[in-house]
C-alpha cells in the first residue's frame, strides 16, 4: 500500500490497484491476466502514469526476472528516485521465492549489485534500510565463511542502528543472530574466544515482544522468546548431566531452571500459535531434571545405582555413554517413580519435590508404575 501511494500520490488508489494489481495480484494471476497487467503497466509508463520501477517489480514478481532485474538495475544506473530500494526488495523476493535466500546468493551475480543498492539505501537514511541489509549480511555469510568476522561486526552495528530506530525485525533478527551464531559454541571454537554471550540477546528479544506487538511477527517474538529462555533451561540439564557423571554437587541449577521458565511463563502470551509446544518443552524439562535429581540423590545415597545410571543413559547416550544399558527410559523412569511415591514425605524433607509435570507424567504411566514388583 505504501509503494502505490508513493507512486501514485494522490490518484485513486483502488482504481489504480484494479488496473495495474499489487505484488500479490500479480502472484495469483493466470497467464492472461498477467499480460492485461503488462499491457495497463506498459500503458502507464508511456503515458507519464507510472515508474518505470513498477515494470521491473512486475517482471521480477511475475515469471520474467532476467528482463525486470536489468530494467530495474537500469534505473539505478541512471538515477531515478527510489530505484535501489526498488532493486533490493525485487531481488529478495526473487532469491525467497528461488530458494536463494541464503548462503548460495553470493554465487549469484545479482548479489554484488544487490548489496550495492542495499549500501545506497542506508546512506541515503531510507526507512528501513540498515535492517534490511543487515538481513542480508546475517543470511547470507555463514560462521565458516573466512569473512565471517568483518561481515559480523558490520552485521552488528547495522542492527544496533535498525533497533535503535525500532525498525521491523531489527530486534528480533538481531537477536537471532546472536543465538544462532555470534553466541555459538561453533562460533567459539573457531575464533578461540567469545566476543558475544548469549545474554546479549536477551535486551533484544525482550524489545522485539513490543516492536512486534501488533505485527505479523508477534508470535515468532514469542517463540523466539521462549527459545532463548529454554535453551538456558536446556544448558543447565546438561550441567546437572555432568555433574551427576563426574559426582559434583548441583549447586544452584534448580534454582537456575525455575528462574528460566518464570521468565519464558512472565512474558508469555495466552494466545500465541506454539503456546500448547512451549509448555510441554518446560514440561519435559521439569520432568527430566526432577527425575535427575532424584537419580543424583539415590546414587550419592548408594541406592538403585544401575537404575539411576540407565536413566542418565537414556536421556543423554552421549554423555552417559560408559552407563548401563539394561533397561529403556520409561521402565526406569517407572521404578523410580514407583520410589518416589513411596517415600515423597522423606524425599521432600531432603528438597527433593516433583513438579506438577513430574506428577503428571507419572499419573498418565500410573498402571505400568503400579505393576513393578
Amino acid at each position: 500500500m505504501t509503494f502505490f501511494r508513493k507512486i501514485f500520490g494522490a490518484t485513486n488508489l483502488t482504481k489504480t490497484q484494479n488496473l495495474y494489481g499489487t505484488g500479490e495480484d500479480w502472484r495469483k494471476a493466470d497467464k492472461k491476466q498477467l499480460a492485461i497487467y503488462k499491457e495497463n503497466i506498459t500503458n502507464g509508463i508511456e503515458n507519464g502514469e507510472v515508474s518505470i520501477l513498477m515494470l521491473g517489480r512486475f517482471l521480477m514478481g511475475a515469471g520474467e526476472p532476467e528482463e525486470g532485474e536489468r530494467m530495474l538495475h537500469q534505473a539505478v544506473l541512471d538515477n531515478v528516485e527510489g530505484a535501489e530500494s526498488d532493486y533490493v526488495d525485487s531481488v529478495s523476493y526473487y532469491y525467497m521465492m528461488t530458494d536463494k535466500y541464503n548462503r548460495s546468493a553470493k554465487q549469484d551475480p545479482w548479489y554484488i549489485k544487490w548489496v550495492d543498492a542495499a549500501k545506497v539505501c542506508v546512506e541515503n537514511g531510507e526507512k528501513e534500510s540498515e535492517v534490511r541489509l543487515a538481513d542480508i549480511y546475517s543470511t547470507c555469510y555463514d560462521i565458516n565463511d573466512p569473512e565471517f568476522e568483518d561481515i559480523a561486526k558490520e552485521t552488528i552495528r547495522l542492527y544496533k542502528i535498525a533497533a535503535s530506530k525500532h525498525q521491523s525485525r531489527a530486534a528480533l533478527n538481531y537477536a537471532i543472530f546472536i543465538m544462532d551464531k555470534l553466541a555459538t559454541e561453533a562460533y567459539k571454537k573457531i575464533k578461540n574466544s567469545q566476543d558475544v554471550e548469549w545474554s546479549s540477546a536477551e535486551p533484544y528479544i525482550l524489545q522485539a515482544l513490543t516492536d512486534e506487538k501488533n505485527t505479523s511477527d508477534r508470535d515468532y517474538a514469542y517463540s523466539t522468546m521462549a527459545r532463548y529462555y529454554s535453551t538456558i533451561i536446556h544448558k543447565k540439564v546438561a550441567q546437572a548431566i555432568d555433574c551427576y557423571i563426574k559426582e559434583m554437587e548441583l549447586c544452584g541449577i534448580a534454582e537456575d531452571i525455575k528462574y528460566n521458565e518464570k521468565k519464558v511463563l512472565s512474558y508469555m502470551a495466552p494466545d500465541i500459535k506454539d503456546k500448547d509446544y512451549i509448555y510441554t518443552t518446560l514440561n519435559n524439562y521439569n520432568i527430566y531434571f526432577d527425575f535427575l535429581s532424584l537419580s543424583y540423590f539415590l546414587k550419592k545415597q548408594g541406592e538403585m545405582e544401575e537404575i539411576c545410571d540407565n536413566y542418565v543413559y537414556q536421556i543423554d547416550k552421549k554423555r552417559g555413554s560408559n552407563f548401563s544399558k539394561s533397561m529403556s527410559r520409561d521402565q526406569a523412569m517407572d521404578i523410580l517413580s514407583k520410589y518416589y511415591l513411596a517415600n515423597e514425605s522423606g524425599l521432600s524433607n531432603k528438597d527433593i519435590k516433583f513438579t506438577k509435570a513430574s506428577y503428571d507424567f507419572m499419573e498418565k504411566r500410573k498402571a505400568s508404575i503400579a505393576a513393578i514388583d
